[in-house]
């Protein structure tokens, strides 16, 4: 009688272990996982943050690029630089022009 005791204590002795140590792997691979993808979010929200500052440091680039072209557009639209740029092409004022579009009847026959 007590050989068969302790022969079933050592069987549920035998089975307590095992199943701690299934608890524990299961544990173990839950927090792995966790972690990768802990890892994954974090590297997918670094890479968004760079793409953004990246766009907005080209933002910054093209808008001080729209300020140059804009200044240099209005000395180029500068009215008395283009009557210098005129006169320095030995071009005349044309004063009391008629221009052929300004009537709308110009195509039709009287």
């Amino acid at each position: 009688m007590t050989v068969t005791k302790h022969a079933g204590v050592k069987e549920l002795n035998h089975n307590s272990v095992s199943t701690v140590f299934l608890l524990n792997t299961i544990i173990l691979l839950i927090a792995g996982l966790l972690t990768i993808y802990y890892v994954v979010q974090a590297n997918i929200v670094a890479a968004g943050n760079y793409k953004t500052n990246l766009l907005n440091q080209k933002l910054e680039s093209l808008n001080e690029v729209r300020s140059s072209l804009a200044a240099q557009k209005s000395l180029m639209e500068d009215p008395a630089r283009i009557l210098d740029f005129a006169l320095s092409q030995n071009m005349e004022e044309a004063k009391n022009a008629v221009y052929l579009f300004e009537n709308g009847d110009v195509a039709l026959k009287p």
